[in-house]
């Protein structure tokens, strides 16, 4: 069984200056630091003539999460965002979280909303533990709402310039 996950995020400017944000590991960088991880790695690649691969891969502590989080991820763990966009309007994402069962995948996408830019993301949360998978798999689902609404917030701040 796995949990679906929809989350919309709207930037206040067009959707050619999101996907240049997106595309720029500064960016990546910047809200990696925001959401507080203790280290982390970004790299953007060209991905065909228009695309690209973003891969972020941070390090936290997980001493600020619920205790069945705790027990599932360990002390420290390591997540590893991947992002493959060939075109402005839809990538694929892919979460993993190296070690355990944990596994998110699906698409993200944008569209043009008046002057704006609404992100979609949707994708499928799955943990393979017996008994209590469903109940990390909503955790983690809570998890990557916060980080999507942090990422918007600093995503609508780096596009009125404050970068």
């Amino acid at each position: 069984m796995s949990l679906k996950f929809h989350k919309e995020i709207r930037f206040e400017a067009p959707l050619e200056q999101v996907y240049a944000m997106l595309g720029d590991a500064a960016f990546r960088e910047k809200v990696a630091a925001e959401a507080g991880a203790d280290s982390y790695d970004v790299s953007v690649t060209p991905n065909g003539p228009d695309g690209f691969a973003a891969v972020v891969e941070t390090q936290q502590s997980s001493r600020d999460l619920p205790g069945l989080a705790r027990k599932f991820l360990g002390d420290e763990y390591t997540i590893r965002q991947e992002e493959t966009w060939a075109e402005p309007d839809e990538g694929a994402l892919d979460i993993t979280i190296p070690g355990t069962p944990g596994v998110i995948g699906g698409i993200v996408s944008l569209r043009s909303e008046g002057d704006a830019t609404v992100q979609t993301v949707d994708t499928d949360i799955h943990v393979g533990i017996p008994l209590i998978g469903g109940k990390v798999e909503k955790l983690i689902g809570q998890v990557l709402g916060n980080l999507l609404k942090l990422q918007g917030r600093v995503g609508n701040d780096w596009l009125a310039g404050g970068r």
